[in-house]
This record gives C-alpha cells, structure tokens and sequence, in this order.
C-alpha cells in the first residue's frame, strides 16, 4: 500500500488555487473535502459532506461548551475547525490503513481515522469531551448500526492504538513506516 506524502497533498491543494499551501498553516475542513472524497470512495458520493455537516454541529455544541467553562479561547476555536495538512495526510494513510489491513468499508475508515487523529491532536489540547459514541454518531443513519457501533468502539482502542497507527500518528520510527508503505 503506497501512503499518501506531502508532495502529493501540496499539489493537489495547488491545482484546486486554494490559498498558498505552507505546511504551517491550517485550512478549514472545507478545503480538503474534495481531496477526501478521492481518497475515501464512499458508496453514497455525499457521505462525506454528511459526516463534516455532523462533525460541525457536534463541534459547536462543544466550543459553546468550551467558552461557556473558559477553557478555549478564539485562537483554539480556529484551530479546532481546522486541519493541518500533516493531519490531512494521516487521516487518509490511517483510513487507507483500515481500508486494506482490515476490509472496514470506506465510510467507516474515515470517520475512524479522523477521530483517531483528531482525539491525539485536537481534543486532548483542548479539554473538549467528545466521546467515541459521538465520533460514530456522525456518520448517516443507514451506515449505522448497534453491532457496527460495538465493533466501532472496539476497534477504536484495539486496532486505533496498534503500531501500524502509532506509526503513522507519530512517525517514531520513519524507516519503518516507509518500509512498511513500499511492502503493501
């Protein structure tokens, strides 16, 4: 399985003319949907933009939450409704992770990789209490089931903390993780 690397992410942002890609900034969920589509081939071509219109809503309740007990400020609220491209780029290798590594569907592997790469990147900063039930709960009601949430919840801790994912979270060992790429 090949990974998905910066190079490629910078030219995709580029021949869509978003603002100037510099990978110290953060852009809005808006701006990498279309890449996400590419990369996770939802059966439902809206899937994507069902889950980001949830994601949103949940992530509201949560920043009212956040003023409301002073525990963020603005600058927070910007970079919780944003994402780095370095995030970006694991949420898809961890999604195409799960995707070839244990058949998951494609709805499912996003959401999977976007909560696990948001809950070691953004909500621990920030004291925000989303839980694993609320990450599932943002996919479309037809995708989602009693025994797909217990799986869901299951492979969250089981398979989500797994060396492969460590790996990819936190490139500990880059030798590994790229030897590991080139082998799939």
């Amino acid at each position: 399985m090949q990974f998905l690397n910066e190079c490629q992410l910078k030219a995709e942002i580029n021949k869509n003319k978003e603002k100037q890609y510099t990978n110290t900034s953060f852009y809005t969920l808006k701006t990498f949907k279309k890449v996400l589509k590419l990369a996770f081939k939802c059966k439902n071509k809206n899937t994507i933009d069902i889950v980001l219109k949830n994601w949103q809503e949940l992530l509201e309740e949560e920043i009212k939450w956040g003023y409301k007990t002073k525990m963020i400020v603005k600058k927070e609220e910007i970079l919780i409704n944003s994402l780095h491209p370095e995030e970006l780029i694991m949420v898809i290798n961890i999604g195409k992770f799960m995707l070839k590594e244990h058949k998951m569907k494609a709805e499912i592997a996003f959401i999977f990789a976007f909560g696990i790469v948001c809950a070691h990147f953004i909500f621990e900063n920030t004291s925000m209490n989303l839980n694993i039930e609320d990450i599932y709960n943002t996919l479309p009601n037809k995708i989602k089931s009693k025994h797909g949430e217990k799986k869901f919840k299951r492979d969250f801790f089981l398979k989500g903390t797994s060396k492969e994912i460590r790996n990819i979270l936190y490139k500990n060992n880059k030798d590994e993780w790229k030897k590991n790429s080139k082998d799939r």
